[in-house]
């Protein structure tokens, strides 16, 4: 017992020189939000596409589950109104149907090439160049295309939705966590996957499930949207509330079992991503698109960056002469936070 605790001990050390070491080797990982969700319609193969083009180093994705067990890649647990066009071409009903309740072949009859006209999506992201005939594609044909890439490819990072107030819109977890590892298995996807999701209670399963997919904790304290509970308990985190780690969210992050913490932007300073550092935790912050912001986040040392603007990102990146990663894994990524 002792002999174990001792080498685990000197793993642990080891790992934390190596984040010191490597935080002097400045590098910043680039994920395409949704694709490129600022350049090209969200969740479609020609975002991307186009992401991968800009020269991003990570494709950051959502995913739920249909009625027939498979990973379907969408952000929301419904059609979105704001983006789906039914055979007619007709924009659907503000309520669209449950993912959940749709088989995976029905999904190719809606088409989600361009947002729909005046919607806030339409607003927000005026540089988005529609791609009319794009369905909603499974994991599956995300694979297949990923695999095809010739040369460098993209982490693909994996948002997994659920909601605590809302089961229904998913299977029961440990079914969910079942579902997303066989089809990574099958898919050839893992060792090239991260997993990430608010929802820590998933991650906690994914985790026993398999060791080997990298997790990243996701967390939110914006009014309005908060996942953290200060003096409560929160339903999304698995009973890793910051409450009980001194008030500090990396701690919870870490004492979870975390690969990397993804925290919104507007959570950051510079004191909370050292500390982050300090439990040799990577800070993977989301969703950063105004230049002054990426440059804030640079200037931080995050280990990586969230954005709708990749190719905004890039420039950003290049100019200071940062690294860039060349593989997707996720030791390849982070050689400071090399698991035992």
């Amino acid at each position: 017992m002792s002999l174990c605790y001792s080498y685990s001990n000197v793993l642990h050390q080891i790992r934390l020189q190596l984040n010191r070491f490597y935080c002097f080797l400045a590098s910043c990982v680039i994920h395409g939000h949704r694709g490129a969700r600022g350049l090209a319609p969200e969740n479609t193969m020609a975002g991307f596409a186009r992401a991968w083009q800009v020269g991003v180093d990570g494709i950051e994705l959502d995913v739920v589950i249909s009625a027939d067990d498979r990973v379907v890649i969408h952000h929301d647990p419904r059609l979105n109104e704001t983006q789906c066009r039914d055979q007619s071409g007709n924009w659907i009903a503000s309520d669209g149907p449950r993912i959940r309740e749709l088989l995976s072949c029905d999904l190719s009859s809606y088409d989600i090439g361009r947002a729909k006209p005046g919607s806030k999506t339409d607003r927000d992201f005026p540089q988005q160049s529609p791609a009319d005939g794009e369905w909603i594609p499974l994991l599956g044909e995300l694979a297949a295309w990923w695999h095809d890439l010739r040369g460098s490819r993209p982490i693909l990072n994996i948002e997994l939705k659920s909601h605590p107030d809302y089961p229904d819109d998913t299977p029961p977890l440990k079914d969910y966590s079942r579902i997303i590892v066989d089809e990574l298995d099958r898919f050839d996807l893992i060792g090239h996957t991260w997993l990430q999701a608010f929802d820590w209670r998933l991650l906690q399963l994914i985790q026993k499930a398999c060791s080997r997919i990298p997790t990243g904790y996701l967390s939110c304290a914006r009014a309005g949207e908060s996942t953290i509970f200060p003096g409560g308990v929160s339903p999304w985190l698995a009973g890793f509330d910051p409450d009980r780690f001194g008030g500090s969210t990396p701690h919870a992050v870490h004492a979870a079992g975390g690969t990397f913490w993804g925290p919104w932007f507007g959570d950051l300073n510079a004191a909370v991503i050292q500390e982050a550092k300090a439990f040799g935790l990577p800070v993977h912050t989301w969703t950063v698109n105004e230049s002054e912001d990426i440059s804030q986040a640079l200037d931080w040392a995050v280990d990586g960056i969230t954005t709708d603007y990749p190719d905004r990102a890039r420039r950003l990146v290049n100019a200071r002469h940062l690294a860039s990663p060349t593989t997707g894994s996720f030791e390849a990524q982070h050689p400071a936070h090399l698991r035992a």
